[in-house]
């Protein structure tokens, strides 16, 4: 009765974490209890490799598993040692648990309390109207992961979506240095924000297509070392010059001139 009173004392002072959601990481404090075995229950620290070590069975890794899997992990290897042993695993202390978000002059950081995916994580931030999604990403391990934000946030493509560890970096960049100018005779002049690939004639019809002023074969591209190139866009339409229909980069300037007559 005693161990009993000792074993259920113990789990009062653990921190308040979904066994099935979070994730261990390195530097938590855990509490291990063995139930009737007193001398194989301790607490321990995840070490900066990841693991831990208790008495008999010697490492295991403890980090980036629930506390329910690692209680079905020890209970597996205890079985060696103990008849049929019951295992309890709980956070007592939340160390090393963060996501690092840093893009266009700004940084945040995230502790994560239980199983936390991008898409979740963008639907905390909010507003996205000032980034370029096409060009973030997410760091782990100083390895990029393949991932599309642009296609997560804004089609709702869940195929994109990942689980965010510990230790992660979200890096989502400003627009602001990404956009393509599009003037003269449009239907709408504006900024767009420029994604790879995007040709002269996405940014016109982006801006609202040529005006019925528009001087079709006198379309200009100003890039963002005032090299001035003239483009025959009436010869790109006919299907006679389709070379004409350049890429476009960020800083580039597109002017449609109108005609007179």
């Amino acid at each position: 009765m005693k161990w009993l009173l000792a074993f259920l004392a113990s789990l009062l002072f653990v921190v308040p974490v979904l066994a099935e959601d979070y994730q261990i990481g390195r530097g938590d404090s855990l509490e291990i209890a063995v139930w009737g075995v007193p001398e194989m229950s301790r607490a321990v620290v995840v070490r900066p490799d990841g693991k831990i070590t208790l008495p008999a069975i010697g490492d295991v890794k403890a980090d980036q598993v629930s506390p329910e899997e690692l209680s079905k992990i020890l209970t597996e290897k205890m079985a060696e040692y103990i008849k049929q042993p019951i295992v309890t695993v709980s956070v007592s202390g939340i160390q090393n648990s963060r996501v690092y978000l840093t893009g266009g002059g700004k940084s945040q950081v995230f502790n994560l309390s239980k199983k936390t995916t991008l898409m979740k994580m963008m639907s905390e931030l909010g507003d996205f109207a000032e980034t370029d999604l096409r060009r973030a990403y997410v760091s782990r391990d100083g390895k990029k992961i393949d991932t599309d934000f642009y296609a997560l946030y804004y089609e709702g493509d869940m195929s994109q979506d990942v689980e965010l560890k510990a230790e992660d970096i979200v890096f989502i960049p400003s627009n602001k240095r990404n956009l393509v100018y599009v003037l003269g005779a449009v239907g709408t002049p504006q900024q767009l924000q420029h994604y790879e690939g995007m040709t002269i004639l996405d940014a016109i019809l982006a801006a609202g297509n040529f005006t019925e002023f528009a001087k079709e074969s006198s379309v200009f591209v100003i890039d963002k070392n005032k090299k001035k190139k003239k483009i025959d866009l009436k010869k790109v339409k006919q299907g006679k010059d389709l070379t004409g229909n350049v890429q476009l980069n960020p800083g580039d300037y597109v002017i449609v001139e109108e005609s007179l007559f």
